[in-house]
């Protein structure tokens, strides 16, 4: 049985076909519409059915938006905008499919324990590290969506009071201190004085296009001064996992997302602060890779169409 998964960002609508041991069918990709990101998802749509012969059973959507549960509603995205929010109606609507419609991070989380670097634990925790901070929680093996649908918000925990500001409009988020976002800000903010370094000259000699992915590809290259702003955000990520551990208490914290590219310059640290801050109360979780990368968020729309279309029979 295939279902269909979508993952809908800022940027871009990538739809797959996915069958039951996770392998991807066909895909289609296309840019994503300012302004119109419900007719964006039903084109790509109709794109992938249009280049397979088989017809998917259900359809999953995982998008860059608060999505409140059960209605499948688009809340709130700070990079979206949706003529029209109830992306579930409009699915059934044009194809005739049940429609499931989550939050990316929440389906990321699915796969990854289905398909990915979680498979086979029951207790796990994803952090999703790119321009902002999202996330996931398995708890014995179910996935936890939260009676609204918003857990998960990992990154819009608070970690100093009166902090960098956050996307969301609070302070001192982590979201605001261990996202690419926050890489690049504090790159930017002390790039004056960063001696040898050759992030501006990657950077063109133009700050303002400093960003987290190129602070990380100067660390790879040797350079100290991009490392130690990596390892800072990594101590802050650490501090947030700490407190993410203490609630949940995973067997597992699965790290994906475009910064997670820092690799060893971000998760080490991370590591380090979680031991200093937990390990002399419990042995910490393992902290690994996300194994799925950017297909994560289809899969999981995809695995979680196929649940909803089996429980709706």
């Amino acid at each position: 049985m295939l279902t269909a998964g979508v993952d809908l960002g800022g940027t871009k609508v990538f739809a797959a076909l996915v069958d039951e041991a996770g392998e991807i069918r066909a895909r289609a990709t296309r840019p994503t519409e300012p302004d119109a990101a419900t007719r964006s998802t039903l084109r790509t749509l109709a794109a992938l059915l249009d280049a397979s012969d088989e017809r998917p059973s259900a359809v999953g959507v995982a998008a860059a938006a608060m999505v409140e549960r059960p209605s499948g509603r688009a809340m709130f995205s700070p990079n979206l905008a949706f003529e029209d929010p109830d992306l579930g109606a409009a699915i059934r609507g044009r194809f005739g499919l049940p429609s499931v419609v989550v939050n990316d991070a929440t389906a990321a989380t699915w796969a990854e324990h289905q398909h990915g670097a979680g498979r086979g634990v029951a207790d796990m925790i994803l952090l999703t590290v790119g321009t902002g901070i999202g996330g996931g929680a398995i708890v014995d093996g179910r996935l936890l969506q939260g009676d609204r649908g918003y857990a998960g918000e990992f990154g819009h925990i608070t970690l100093v009071e009166g902090g960098p500001m956050c996307g969301c409009g609070q302070r001192g988020c982590l979201e605001a201190l261990a996202s690419g976002t926050a890489i690049g800000r504090m790159a930017r903010e002390g790039i004056g004085s960063a001696g040898d370094s050759i992030v501006l000259e990657l950077a063109g000699d133009q700050p303002q296009r400093i960003t987290g992915a190129l602070v990380a590809e100067a660390a790879h290259a040797g350079d100290e001064y991009a490392a130690g702003i990596l390892e800072r955000a990594g101590r802050w990520l650490g501090t947030g996992l700490a407190s993410l551990v203490n609630v949940f208490d995973p067997a597992l914290v699965v790290v994906g997302g475009g910064a997670a590219g820092a690799g060893w310059f971000l998760l080490e640290p991370a590591r380090q602060e979680l031991g200093q801050r937990v390990g002399d109360r419990r042995p910490p979780p393992r902290i690994v890779a996300a194994a799925l990368g950017n297909d994560a968020g289809a899969l999981g729309a995809a695995a979680l169409a196929r649940e909803h279309a089996a429980h709706n029979r």
